[in-house]
C-alpha cells in the first residue's frame, strides 16, 4: 500500500495553491487602478517525486506510487513583456523631447509672432516710408528729418524688446534645465535605493522570483527616467537593474552607485554645458534633456563651443542680432561712416561695443542733427578739403540753387539691395524684407516639423501603452473568470479531502469487521 496520508498531503498542497491563486486574483482586482501595477499570477507546476524506495509498492521497480502527487508553485510572477517595455521607453523619450521642443519654439514664436506683420516688417517699412517722405521734401527740413529719425528710433526699440524677451525665454529654460537635472539625479538616487532594497529582499525568494511590488515601483521610476533621455536597462544576476543614458552608465545595480549630472554655470560660459559626474559629456539622441540642451545651445550656423546646429533660442537671438548689426553696418556705411565715423546713423549703447539687437540705438550725431542724413560729402574748392553739406543744383532758368536729396535717395535704395549678406557664415543673402521672411519661415517650418514628430510619437506611445496594458494591466472580466475557476477548484479539492476522509475511516474502522 502507498503511505496512508499521501493523498491528504497532495490535496493540502492543492488547497494551499488554490487559495493563493484566489489571493493573487483578489490582489489584482484591488490594484486595478494602482499606477504602475503589474498583473501577477501564481506559477503552477505538477509535482514530481524522485524514485525513493520507501514510497514504492507492488515491486522495487514499479513507480506507480510516485505518480499523481498533485500541484505546487514556485512563486508569484509578474506578467510583463520586456520588448514592449523597451519600445515604450524609446518612444516616450521622443515624445518628451518633441513636446518640450514645441513648447520652447512656441515661446519663441510668441516673441516673434508679429515678425512679418505688426512687428519687425512693419517698423522696417515705417522707417522706409519716413525716408521716402523725407526724400520729397527739402533736405534741410528738420521737422521731416526728425520723423525719419524717430522711425529709426522705434525700430531700434523694437529690436531691443525682441532681445529682452528672447533673453527672458532663455533664462526660463536654463532654469528649467537646471531643475530637470536635479530631478533626474533624484530619480537615479531612488532607483539606486530600490536596487539595494530589492537585493536584500531577494535572499528570501526562490530563483527567478522577487518582491513584485518593489519591481513595480522600480519600473515606474525607470519609465519616468526614460522621458528625459535615451536609456538602456539591464537586469543583473542579483535581480537589480543597471541603466545607461546616452551610452553612459548612470545607475550601477551591482555596485549600488549612481553617476550624477552636473551643469556648469551658465552666466560664466553663456552655453548649457552638461556633464556626468564621471566626466563624460552628455550625448543624447532623444528625451527632454536633449530638447533643453538643443533648444538652449541650438545656434544654427552661428554655433561655437558646446553649441549645436539646431534652430533654438540661441539661433533666433543671433538672427535678430544679425538683423540689427547688418542694418547698422549697411546704413552707417551708406551714410559715409566708414570714412567719417561721426556720420554713423546707428551705434551700440556702449560706444565701441559690437552692435546687437539688445544694444542698438540711434547714434548721437543723428540725434543732435536730424538733417545729418540729408547731407553729402563734397570738396570745398576754397579749402581743398572734403566736408558735408546739402547737395545743390543750380536752376539754369531761374538761377536759383535747389537742394537735392541725393543721400536720402541712396539710403532708400539699401532696403531693396538683394546682395546683403546676413551672418558671418552667410546664413542668408538678400534684402532686409527677405531676411525677415526667411527667419519667420524658418521658425514656422521648425515648429511644423517638431509638431509632426510629436504627433507621431504620441500615437506610437498610446499604441504601446495599450499593448502593454493588454499584457500587464488588470482585466476585470478575466480576473472574474479566474476567480470563479479558482473557487470551483478549491471546492472540488475540498470534496476530495472529504472523500479521502471517508476512505480512511473505512480503512481504520471497518476493515476486518464482518458484516460491516
Amino acid at each position: 500500500m502507498r503511505p496512508t496520508f499521501l493523498g491528504f498531503e497532495t490535496q493540502k498542497r492543492t488547497l494551499q495553491v488554490a487559495q493563493k491563486s484566489l489571493d493573487i486574483t483578489g490582489n489584482n482586482v484591488s490594484n486595478i487602478n494602482t499606477p504602475g501595477y503589474t498583473r501577477q499570477r501564481v506559477d503552477l507546476h505538477a509535482m514530481y517525486i524522485s524514485g525513493n524506495q520507501s514510497l514504492r509498492w507492488c515491486s522495487k521497480t514499479n513507480n506507480l506510487s510516485l505518480q499523481g502527487q498533485g500541484v505546487n508553485s514556485n512563486g508569484v510572477s509578474q506578467i510583463r513583456d520586456r520588448f514592449i517595455d523597451k519600445r515604450y521607453r524609446e518612444n516616450v523619450a521622443t515624445e518628451g523631447e518633441t513636446e518640450t521642443t514645441v513648447n520652447v519654439l512656441s515661446d519663441i514664436e510668441d516673441v516673434l509672432d508679429d515678425f512679418e506683420s505688426d512687428g519687425l516688417q512693419y517698423y522696417t517699412q515705417q522707417f522706409f516710408n519716413a525716408l521716402q517722405d523725407y526724400s520729397v521734401q527739402e533736405p534741410d527740413s528738420p521737422e521731416v528729418a526728425t520723423i525719419a529719425r524717430n522711425a529709426a528710433t522705434n525700430l531700434c526699440r523694437l529690436l531691443n524688446d525682441y532681445s529682452n524677451k528672447l533673453g527672458e525665454v532663455e533664462s526660463t529654460y536654463v532654469g528649467e534645465l537646471q531643475d530637470t537635472i536635479t530631478y533626474v539625479n533624484e530619480l537615479t538616487d531612488r532607483i539606486n535605493k530600490l536596487n539595494d532594497r530589492i537585493a536584500r529582499e531577494l535572499l528570501n525568494y526562490n530563483d527567478g522570483y522577487g518582491p513584485n511590488e518593489l519591481y513595480d515601483q522600480l519600473n515606474l521610476y525607470i519609465d519616468e527616467l526614460a522621458t528625459y533621455g535615451d536609456i538602456d536597462v539591464t537586469q543583473n544576476s542579483n535581480g537589480t537593474f543597471s541603466i545607461t543614458m546616452g551610452g553612459v552608465n548612470i545607475v550601477d545595480g551591482e555596485k549600488f552607485r549612481t553617476n550624477r549630472l552636473f551643469m556648469k554655470d551658465y552666466e560664466t560660459y553663456g552655453q548649457a554645458i552638461v556633464t556626468f559626474e564621471s566626466g563624460d559629456d552628455i550625448n543624447l539622441t532623444s528625451g527632454i534633456l536633449r530638447s533643453y540642451h538643443n533648444m538652449i545651445n541650438g545656434n544654427g550656423v552661428y554655433a561655437t563651443g558646446h553649441q549645436n546646429s539646431s534652430y533654438g533660442i540661441a539661433y533666433f537671438k543671433s538672427a535678430v542680432d544679425e538683423f540689427a548689426r547688418t542694418l547698422a553696418n549697411t546704413f552707417n556705411s551708406a551714410n559715409g561712416a566708414d570714412e567719417t565715423p561721426s556720420r554713423a546713423m546707428f551705434a551700440a549703447r556702449n560706444d565701441g561695443a559690437l552692435i546687437t539687437a539688445g544694444n542698438i540705438r540711434v547714434a548721437d550725431s543723428w540725434i543732435e542733427d536730424p538733417t545729418m542724413i540729408g547731407q553729402v560729402r563734397k570738396l570745398n574748392e576754397q579749402t581743398g578739403m572734403y566736408e558735408y553739406g546739402f547737395d545743390q543744383i543750380k536752376n539754369e532758368t531761374t538761377g536759383e540753387l535747389n537742394l537735392q536729396n541725393t543721400n536720402v535717395l541712396y539710403l532708400i535704395k539699401q532696403f531693396g539691395n538683394s546682395e546683403i549678406k546676413f551672418g558671418n557664415a552667410h546664413d542668408f543673402q538678400g534684402s532686409f524684407y527677405e531676411y525677415i521672411s526667411f527667419v519667420s519661415n524658418r521658425l514656422g517650418q521648425t515648429i511644423q516639423y517638431e509638431s509632426s514628430r510629436h504627433d507621431s510619437a504620441v500615437t506610437t506611445v498610446d499604441t504601446l501603452l495599450d499593448a502593454r496594458d493588454d499584457v500587464s494591466g488588470v482585466q476585470l472580466d478575466e480576473e472574474g473568470i479566474n476567480m470563479l475557476n479558482y473557487q470551483k477548484w478549491y471546492s472540488a479539492s475540498s470534496r476530495i479531502v472529504t472523500t479521502l476522509d471517508d476512505i480512511l475511516d473505512k480503512l481504520i474502522n471497518g476493515t476486518g469487521r464482518v458484516g460491516l
